[in-house]
């Protein structure tokens, strides 16, 4: 999978490679809300005293959805002091303190998470997808971009890229749509716990199945739903990130 990266060439002094690539981390810029460019950052940078080699983050994710290449992906980044060099910073332009990140951030947040992750088996969750604040004593990345961090709303939208990629979410959604299998099964297959009717659903799914019986993506009257546990979860994944 890929994301489209607008290239900057920025000029760096020396940079180190980094080892190995665990962790994503996500900040912001605060500063009054600006839509700051990749450019303007690694200027800030390179100005510091004393300067640093030039911008510290490794993409920088504008206001309309533009991915901007930072630091290059190899290099160890200046972002999160003692967790550099293992980790890849990800910049969203604006100040989420006061301000909210843009659907387009999001969304291509999303995506470019996605890409990093499977390029790099990283997994997607929050151990591994983390906010500049959890890391140190920071407010960084804003009370409003760590708290969709928080509730799911990033590694939502990341997983449902992921899925989407490698054909994931199109399988379940077929599947769905099947009728039941008279295989016997066994733990993990058909014969595993099953849901038949939206009263039976675990509370945290009914929503979203509700959600898909009224848009006819399953069985309009919540009977004969045939869903295991699995399925509610991607299905409720795949409902964060704005797929139904």
């Amino acid at each position: 999978m890929s994301v489209d990266i607008v290239e900057t060439n920025l000029d760096f002094d020396s940079l180190s490679e980094r080892g190995y690539t665990d962790m994503i981390v996500i900040h912001h810029t605060g500063e009054n809300d600006i839509d700051a460019s990749a450019e303007q950052i690694h200027q800030w940078h390179k100005n510091r005293n004393p300067p640093w080699a030039g911008i510290g983050y490794h993409y920088v994710i504008r206001k309309g959805g533009t991915i901007e290449r930072g630091r290059p992906e190899w290099a160890i980044g200046s972002h999160a002091y003692g967790e550099n060099g293992h980790t890849i910073g990800i910049h969203l332009s604006g100040d989420f303190q006061q301000a909210n990140p843009t659907p387009e951030q999001l969304d291509r947040c999303g995506a470019l998470v996605a890409d990093i992750c499977d390029r790099y088996g990283i997994p997607i969750d929050r151990d591994h997808i983390v906010g500049h604040g959890e890391l140190m004593p920071t407010s960084c990345p804003g009370v409003n971009l760590q708290a969709l961090l928080d509730d799911g709303t990033i590694t939502g939208k990341a997983i449902f890229y992921y899925n989407k990629a490698h054909g994931i979410a199109q399988e379940v959604a077929d599947l769905a749509g099947q009728e039941p299998k008279q295989d016997g099964g066994s733990c993990g297959g058909r014969g595993a716990e099953r849901f038949n009717t939206l009263d039976s659903l675990p509370e945290w799914a009914k929503p979203t199945v509700q959600k898909m019986i009224a848009k006819g993506l399953l069985n309009g009257d919540g009977v004969g739903l045939d869903l295991s546990r699995d399925m509610l979860r991607i299905f409720v994944v795949n409902d964060r990130a704005g797929l139904y």
